[in-house]
């Protein structure tokens, strides 16, 4: 519980492509020209982004690759969660699985909810969400539920 997600009870997904973005905002219900927020291995932070570093998302940081497209405001910022092995360790877990995978300790992160409705708490609710929305599928408890086409 807290302000944001960060990390957990969130939507994740490739950073890399515009259509990521308009993605996850279509599955919120919100603007197109709605920010979607990096988390990034804290170690790798300055080979991605330029500015202060925070555990929380409170600041704007300088994007300086041009390959993390669905995370970049239209001024070159993002607001990034560095995460670090000892306050998140299952989500910086996944950061280096995704980073050995494409080079890139950045994900997008952005908060799980139903539209105007607040968070998901339950697995009812998730499952609710999954079948309504784009989502490919879901985890809980180190458990991955994928839908079927």
């Amino acid at each position: 519980m807290g302000p944001r997600a960060l990390g957990n009870r969130s939507l994740i997904a490739e950073p890399f492509s515009k259509q990521t973005g308009e993605r996850l905002n279509r599955i919120k219900s919100r603007e197109q020209y709605g920010p979607v927020a990096p988390a990034c291995l804290a170690e790798d932070y300055s080979l991605h982004f330029e500015g202060p570093t925070d555990p929380y998302m409170l600041y704007f940081s300088k994007v300086l690759s041009p390959k993390l497209q669905a995370i970049t405001h239209v001024d070159g910022s993002a607001r990034v969660q560095c995460v670090e092995s000892f306050n998140n360790g299952r989500f910086h877990s996944l950061l280096e699985a995704f980073k050995a995978r494409t080079g890139y300790g950045v994900l997008c992160n952005t908060s799980l909810n139903f539209h105007g409705r607040g968070f998901i708490n339950r697995m009812s609710d998730i499952v609710k969400y999954a079948l309504e929305t784009e989502t490919d599928g879901f985890i809980v408890n180190d458990k991955l539920y994928l839908k079927t086409r």
